[in-house]
């Protein structure tokens, strides 16, 4: 894929996974940004544990990986432990979108010397080049590139673009004013606490709360909260003009870590409408919670059947054959499980 198409949808990604999802046009002028994202290289190695013929069809797809890291000192490397991991998945062929929430609770494997855990501790070991490995190794996939935020990024995203409109539940309301203050106090972006339930305006920091929200129900209620947040916000991005974006496109990328250079952005405003999200799910797909020693952890029922399923999802594969190492992995947490102490 050529670097003029990766900027437009590496941009799409970085933002969008960031809980924006806008739908970024580009202005020449951030060609000459003081500030530059600088370029991070991921290794570009060809995940040979799947079959060629899995490997050729994914090259009709550019996969990107997004991370969103609970750093409160914005820093996005190791050390800290992704918030929120995402699958973009992106048809070249017809701009079809489909991304995918991995629960960051998910008991994989998440290093080669055969240690099993949550999968965000991919990332607090070996930042994003660890978290891919692991998720390529565990779910037969080749990432093509990465995009890793802090919440602050996407706070000052939303507020450029106008905030947005959510219906606020009696439960979610209850904690909502505590993660508001907690997100000010992290982000150092102002707000106010939200004085009712129902339908809101949401700031940008009011919507990050929304989108962080878990001590009354689930991770996977946070996780649908996350799309929410995301699908809202691409809404307003499409609908907001070439200057408005071009803020965003100034304000957000100095705080975001990707594999592809600012160098390399050419304006793709034209193309914008081009790229559409079509369906949202989470990972896995069938489940069950199980302390593993002193931690609750998401497990997959089984890895091999979800991964399956996310094939299927993600790449209209009807008789997708996981991979023999996948095979091994799900019979090591099968074990593991059983054996728990």
């Amino acid at each position: 894929m050529t670097n003029y198409l990766k900027w437009g949808l590496i941009t799409i990604a970085a933002v969008w996974a960031a809980l924006i999802g806008t739908m970024l046009g580009y202005a020449w002028n951030i060609m000459h940004m003081p500030q530059m994202v600088p370029k991070v290289q991921i290794p570009q190695m060809q995940n040979t544990n799947i079959s060629i013929e899995t490997q050729e069809k994914m090259e009709g797809y550019w996969t990107v990986a997004v991370f969103g890291v609970d750093s409160r000192e914005g820093t996005l490397g190791k050390g800290t432990r992704s918030d929120m991991q995402m699958i973009l998945n992106v048809n070249l062929g017809t701009g079809e979108i489909r991304l995918v929430s991995v629960y960051r609770d998910t008991y994989l494997k998440i290093e080669d010397k055969e240690r099993y855990d949550k999968i965000n501790e991919a990332y607090f070991k070996g930042g994003h080049k660890q978290a891919i490995e692991a998720l390529n190794e565990n779910l037969d996939l080749t990432i093509d590139d990465y995009a890793s935020f802090s919440w602050k990024a996407v706070a000052d995203a939303i507020n450029l673009l106008g905030g947005i409109d959510v219906d606020i539940s009696h439960e979610e309301f209850r904690v909502i004013n505590g993660f508001i203050t907690e997100t000010v106090e992290s982000t150092g972006v102002g707000s106010h606490h939200l004085k009712k339930e129902g339908p809101n305006h949401l700031d940008g920091v009011q919507a990050v709360a929304y989108a962080r929200l878990r001590k009354m129900d689930t991770d996977f209620k946070r996780t649908e909260r996350q799309r929410e947040v995301a699908d809202l916000a691409l809404k307003k991005a499409r609908e907001a003009d070439a200057a408005t974006l071009s803020k965003v496109v100034a304000a957000v990328f100095p705080q975001i870590s990707t594999s592809i250079g600012m160098k390399d952005m050419l304006p793709l405003m034209k193309n914008v409408k081009r790229f559409h999200l079509t369906e949202t799910e989470g990972f896995p797909s069938k489940l069950k919670d199980v302390m593993v020693g002193k931690r609750d952890c998401v497990v997959p029922v089984t890895l091999e059947s979800n991964v399956i399923r996310l094939h299927q999802f993600l790449f209209d594969e009807e008789n997708y054959e996981p991979s023999d190492q996948v095979k091994e992995i799900s019979r090591q947490i099968e074990l593991r499980i059983k054996n728990r102490k």
